[in-house]
């Protein structure tokens, strides 16, 4: 784990931190504790217990005890609940952004070299590279909740999409490129048809296939309701 320098310790923990949860390098059920975090980020503790409180309202770390928190372990229950809220928002923003005409050949342009980053980066197979994939994969989904123009839905899409992550790597290691790459490409390709109803049937399948993709392999601790 690299030191941190800059000003804003606080912030720049919590990124590495998530960075790490994300990438499914800090595993689920994995202990948090301050004072070794601080010591490997070469900072004190008080940002790092920030940041920490900042994974616990983002929901990937829970409380574990005064000392310590744990990174979040998502039941199939957590993983309904959260491609509910995901296909809410990002259906909701596609549409309003067709409807708005927000769907602009600049826009479709924009996501496609988002998406043609994104394949390039998985294709590399390093660890590097694969934070990189996270990290365009991410960014082609906050690219389309854009399109809604509300602030408030992308700061709240923005936090379920990185639990969406962390469950991906948790539970989909295998994950396949040509899988991601087929259902993107739909999406990108419909939109710079300027196709709408095929845009959100795009979309649809590809987070209704990632949802039953993670449920298969999902541990199951809990039942799955409704």
């Amino acid at each position: 784990m690299r030191a941190l320098k800059r000003a804003t310790l606080a912030e720049q923990a919590y990124e590495e931190l998530r960075s790490q949860i994300v990438s499914g390098r800090l595993r689920a059920g994995e202990r948090l504790l301050a004072e070794e975090l601080a010591d490997r980020l070469a900072i004190s503790q008080t940002p790092v217990k920030e940041a920490i409180a900042q994974l616990e309202r983002d929901g990937l770390v829970e409380g574990f005890s005064r000392r310590a928190s744990v990174v979040r372990h998502f039941t199939p229950q957590d993983i309904v609940e959260i491609f509910e809220a995901r296909t809410l928002a990002e259906l909701h923003c596609l549409e309003s952004g067709f409807a708005a005409g927000r769907v602009t050949p600049a826009f479709a342009r924009r996501l496609r070299a988002i998406f043609e980053a994104h394949i390039r980066e998985v294709e590399k197979q390093e660890e590097d590279a694969l934070a990189d994939a996270v990290r365009l994969d991410r960014e082609f989904h906050e690219t389309l909740v854009e399109l809604g123009a509300n602030a408030t839905i992308a700061d709240w899409h923005r936090v379920v999409l990185r639990q969406t992550q962390t469950v991906r790597n948790f539970t989909l290691r295998s994950y396949t490129l040509e899988r991601t790459k087929t259902e993107h490409a739909a999406i990108v390709e419909a939109i710079e048809r300027g196709d709408r109803e095929a845009s959100v049937e795009a979309l649809r399948a590809h987070l209704t296939a990632s949802r039953d993709a993670m449920l298969s392999r999902a541990p199951e601790d809990l039942p799955v309701m409704g």
